[in-house]
């Protein structure tokens, strides 16, 4: 089985097994392009949010259990005319990323108020670029279209620290160095219109898609299973 389907796997048939602590997080994230995204698309950056759901494995430090997060990775806006067929209208195209990750973490016993962890982790990425179409900045969006579309198939790993604010909530600090297959992408620099033509060019890009994930949030224990 290649190794960016096992640990969603294990994150699927485990914790029916689990006997101990289940935790919930939100985190506001940002992203910083690494590796080959970063010598071909060095101008792009983003952010966004993610959620995780973890299962202790019966009182050991073995955490199971899986995230899920949403990115934006940069947006352009052109205000004005659009040629005969669409007139004079404002276009927004929106860069962004959406994953699925399985989380095998492992969590050292500590004695004080701090819990430092490492994670290692698989899964995949959907990142695409779409566009709205309104007539103002104020009027509502008439159409949306994706201008591309790919999927990546992602591994890593990353390390963390909860700050305990009480027995049920903590803060939680999070560094994840994310490894991407190869797809296809745009960046806002990589699209162009051509005011003779009246049409948008497209210089499509072809790397993989590293980068850090830097976050910052909260969990909540829910029960004792």
């Amino acid at each position: 089985m290649s190794r960016h389907f096992l640990i969603p796997a294990l994150f699927l048939l485990f914790p029916m097994f689990t006997n101990a602590q289940s935790t919930f997080g939100l985190s506001l994230n940002g992203f910083v392009p690494t590796g080959e995204l970063k010598r071909k698309s060095p101008e792009i950056w983003g952010g966004g949010f993610s959620s995780d759901f973890i299962f202790q494995m019966n009182d050991s430090p073995i955490h199971l259990g899986g995230m899920f997060g949403f990115t934006r990775y940069g947006s352009e806006l052109r205000d004005g005319w659009h040629g005969q067929d669409l007139g004079d209208i404002r276009v927004r195209r929106n860069n962004q990323m959406a994953y699925l990750l399985g989380l095998i973490r492992v969590k050292p016993p500590v004695s004080e108020n701090f819990q430092p962890y490492i994670d290692f982790f698989g899964g995949a990425s959907y990142v695409a670029t779409s566009s709205h179409y309104r007539d103002s900045a104020l009027g509502e969006i008439w159409d949306s279209i994706i201008d591309i579309d790919d999927f990546a198939m992602n591994y890593g790993f990353g390390a963390g620290l909860e700050l305990f604010i009480n027995e049920l909530v903590s803060l939680d600090f999070n560094l994840k160095m994310v490894k991407s297959s190869s797809i296809d992408y745009l960046t806002p620099k990589s699209v162009s219109y051509n005011q003779i033509d009246e049409v948008y060019q497209f210089d499509i890009i072809k790397s993989r898609f590293d980068h850090l994930n830097i976050s910052l949030g909260f969990k909540v224990l829910l029960s004792e299973w």
